[in-house]
């Protein structure tokens, strides 16, 4: 078993700030000289993470040609580390091999950050760029925006497939993947109003077990569209920890006295995580990881409930039982990305939350009203919608699961409506000679079932989204143009 260990920081970050992972695996039998640093200028407007991948298989090479780093070892990262890792497994190792023994990502930005918009502000770069020239790494923000196209690209090469494939750098018996993350907002961060995140990435956006479906609307009907799922790459379950008592920079320091509970148990538990991780030597151990792991975000889903178990348990880890439960709350993350059979991107496009009506219909219309299922939806389920910056057919929906299933779907829709959660979707037409699903000037909407009540049709997607997840959807609308667009004529 190797005691060989790579550290690679996050975005904004140093090596240093990987300092106190370091010593705590140096305490526990990994030599401190063995305990590599690797660094990187993510705040150079001009560096891609494929740069930094690419300059990491370089360097990779020249350690293991001068014995400094030994053919298997294991990777620990923070933050946007996570990407540009997985980008090197990806690209170098797509169907397995890599050197890597368990791959362990703390706090990872594998599905972007609500800070990455914020960090190409006028704010972002008076508060980061005085010591680099005023720059903030743009590509990498780029590629970090909430909805980005790189994201989606890298997931379609090691945990995803559209057309079945299953090869992926990642697999029980070969490279193992982890994810840790809190749940404990950094200090100021509250004022942006989040809710399920560690002051810089959504738990939803960490967790690297995403799903993904492709809905086709020129298959099928308007209400009933082809709904093809996408295939797993890697391993089906990765141990996913969410811990109360971490922000995105105290998952850095490991000790208990750097927690933000008193709690012995819960104060100790990343250190422990971290070890456990990198201990593990088996597919039939990874698994049994995977089920502790599950346990302690069970605990931690528990903090958001109501009563007195709840109580007891938040004045336990938090040390008061007022204190509020509502950041520990399961969401879901949507990723939409519209394009027309013809693969342009559809930019001018509306999404929305509604159920779907129980009698059966031809036409799902949008209407010039909003009903009260849309407004009670958009008000209470969905907590940030962000549209891309550099790709406006693509945008995200922070959903909250627990508000859902709790009390939207049980106590907001009316008996004429099924106990559903549903998107409804319109484009309008490009033009007078271009639309949508018609051309009669109007814009018509269409609908996709994401998540029912009770158990139901999967292929429906009716058991599409799953807590802690990301979920990337792409829409296909059916483009169609009049028939003077092209004519043919007699010659006289």
């Amino acid at each position: 078993m190797t005691n060989h260990v790579l550290l690679i920081h996050g975005w904004s970050a140093s090596d240093k700030s990987m300092a106190k992972v370091g010593e705590l695996l140096a305490a526990h039998g990994y030599q401190t000289q063995d305990v590599f640093l690797g660094g990187y200028p993510s705040m150079d407007d001009d560096v891609r993470i494929e740069d930094s991948g690419r300059r990491l298989h370089v360097v990779i090479a020249e350690m293991q040609a001068a014995g400094t780093l030994p053919a298997s070892f294991h990777v620990v990262v923070h933050s946007t580390g996570a990407l540009v890792a997985r980008w090197w497994m990806a690209e170098y190792f797509p169907d397995g091999g890599a050197p890597v023994a368990n791959f362990l990502m703390l706090a990872p930005a594998n599905f972007g950050s609500p800070l990455a918009t914020i960090g190409r502000s006028t704010l972002g770069r008076l508060t980061k760029g005085f010591t680099n020239g005023f720059q903030t790494g743009t590509n990498f923000l780029n590629a970090l925006e909430l909805a980005s196209k790189f994201q989606e690209t890298l997931t379609l090469r090691d945990r995803l497939s559209e057309d079945g494939a299953t090869n992926s750098p990642f697999s029980e018996d070969g490279t193992r993947p982890f994810v840790i993350v809190g749940a404990d907002p950094i200090f100021g961060t509250g004022v942006l109003g989040e809710k399920a995140w560690d002051g810089t990435v959504r738990i939803s956006t960490a967790n690297i077990d995403p799903r993904g479906v492709t809905v086709d609307f020129t298959r099928g009907s308007i209400l009933e569209p082809e709904f093809r799922a996408w295939t797993r790459r890697g391993p089906e379950d990765t141990p996913f920890a969410v811990i109360p008592d971490r922000s995105h920079l105290t998952i850095l320091k490991p000790a208990a006295k750097e927690s933000a509970s008193r709690d012995m148990i819960v104060s100790e538990r990343l250190a422990k995580l971290i070890l456990q991780a990198l201990a593990t030597q088996s597919a039939a151990a990874y698994r049994a990881v995977a089920e502790d792991w599950a346990e302690v975000c069970l605990e931690t889903r528990k903090l958001a409930q109501d009563g007195e178990v709840a109580d007891a348990l938040r004045k336990r880890i938090l040390g008061r039982e007022s204190a509020d439960g509502s950041r520990f709350r399961e969401f879901y993350q949507i990723v939409v990305e519209a394009v027309d059979d013809s693969g342009l991107p559809v930019d001018d496009f509306s999404i929305w939350l509604t159920a779907p009506k129980k009698a059966k219909e031809t036409q799902f219309k949008a209407g010039n009203n909003v009903t009260q299922i849309e407004i009670d939806a958009q008000l209470s389920l969905i907590q940030d919608r962000h549209v891309n910056t550099c790709d406006k057919n693509r945008l995200s929906l922070h959903v909250d699961r627990r508000e859902l299933l709790a009390n939207f779907l049980r106590d907001r829709i009316p008996p004429s409506y099924e106990a559903s959660l549903a998107a409804g979707i319109t484009a309008a037409s490009p033009g007078k000679r271009v639309g949508y699903f018609d051309i009669d000037g109007k814009e018509h909407s269409a609908l996709i079932r994401l998540r029912a009540l009770e158990p139901g049709d999967e292929e429906k997607g009716k058991r599409f989204l799953h807590r802690y997840t990301t979920h990337f959807i792409r829409v296909i609308l059916p483009r169609v143009t009049s028939d003077d667009v092209f004519t043919v004529r007699k010659l006289r």
